[in-house]
Parts: C-alpha cells; structure tokens; sequence
C-alpha cells in the first residue's frame, strides 16, 4: 500500500477522481496504484506528475517508493 499518495492526496484536499483526471487515468486505476496492486514500480512520467500534482519533489516520490518496496 502507498499510505504516503493517500496522505499526500488529502493534505491536498483531493479526491481520488481528481487526482486520476489529472493524471489522465480512471479513478479505479489510481485506486489501484494507490492501495499498491498496480505499478509495483512507478515509472518515471507518472513519478513526475504525481511529484507535480502533490507539491513534492521527484526525490520525495522516489525516497517513498523505495520504503514500500
């Protein structure tokens, strides 16, 4: 699980919904992303959007991804 993309998305004050249209995917699919049963490994656009969307560094999303591997 990516407690931290859950964390990040409501300090945001977002929706799952919102998040997902920005990064231009259903909602169900960042559900799956962000409860860790889709994208083991998150690849680099996608790191980089989300890193975007949050408010947060490239450096940060990476640091995280490597605590929930």
């Amino acid at each position: 699980m990516r407690k931290y993309l859950c964390n990040l998305r409501t300090d945001k004050n977002k929706t799952q919904q919102e998040v997902a249209t920005m990064l231009g995917i259903s909602r169900q699919y960042y559900n799956m992303i962000e409860n860790g049963e889709r994208q083991k490994k998150l690849d680099m656009t996608m790191a980089k959007k989300l890193a975007d969307i949050f408010g947060v560094t490239l450096e940060f999303i990476y640091d995280h991804e490597r605590e929930a591997s």
